[in-house]
């Protein structure tokens, strides 16, 4: 059941981010009216809100998939948007909603910023949703995307036999960097030597970078069927020779 309800958020994300925009307005709105109408909303609209973020964390503990998306038409093996960024911002909104509809923040210290940091809260993590937080193995390196900007690392700025696996409920990966003259960035991207896996098993795709960056004559077939037929064969063989230990 939850694995349906994420698939859907995730295929739907631009869509349910709408709605829920619409609906916290309205529900925000709506509470100014009268009183009874008031009190009726605001347990609505924190029902919505923790809904969201339960979801949110429920997604975060369920067994992620060891896969990628095929995308021959851009040359990647790419993870799935990020369910949890859908449900984060799907939250933030309602909360936003929950406090911008009372009416009664006027007042001094805190609260003259709390609207201002709301709805800024609100846009970062919706235009994060909208956009699809992804990682992307291209034949020229990882590709990572976020809200605020872009991450590229070139195969040849990885350190050999790297990365390690991380902990089996990780949402980062830290990357080694051999070349970092050779990283590129655009925007501001907190992750700078991480990258984003809440979406994919940590193991999957840690030894699949560790794959390509230990065996660059495959890296051009990136982003094809075969290759990533060929790629899960290889993963899933027993190891063997010197990189036994990286293989697995």
């Amino acid at each position: 059941m939850l694995t349906t309800v994420i698939a859907v958020t995730v295929r739907h994300r631009r869509l349910i981010l709408a709605i829920s925009l619409v609906l916290a307005v309205v529900l925000a709105w709506g509470r100014r009216l009268s009183v009874w109408l008031d009190l009726i909303l605001l347990i609505a609209t924190f029902l919505a809100g923790v809904l969201a973020f339960s979801l949110g964390l429920l997604g975060l503990r369920r067994p992620r998939p060891a896969a990628f998306l095929v995308k021959p038409e851009v040359r990647a093996f790419a993870t799935e948007p990020s369910a949890f960024q859908i449900f984060l911002a799907v939250g933030i909104t309602f909360l936003a909603s929950q406090f911008l509809g009372t009416g009664h923040l006027a007042g001094v210290g805190l609260f003259n910023v709390l609207p201002f940091l709301l709805l800024v809260a609100v846009a970062l993590t919706v235009a994060g949703g909208w956009r699809g937080i992804s990682v992307q193995l291209r034949p020229d390196g990882v590709f990572q995307r976020d809200f605020a900007g872009s991450l590229m690392v070139p195969w040849e700025a990885l350190a050999p036999a790297r990365p390690s696996r991380p902990a089996v409920n990780a949402a980062t990966l830290a990357l080694t960097y051999a070349q970092p003259d050779l990283v590129r960035r655009r925007g501001i991207l907190p992750l700078g030597r991480r990258l984003r896996i809440d979406n994919v098993h940590p193991w999957f795709i840690a030894d699949t970078i560790r794959h390509y960056v230990d065996h660059p004559q495959q890296r051009a077939a990136i982003g094809e069927p075969a290759e990533y037929q060929r790629l899960w064969h290889a993963l899933m063989s027993p190891p063997t020779g010197p990189d036994q230990e990286h293989a697995s």
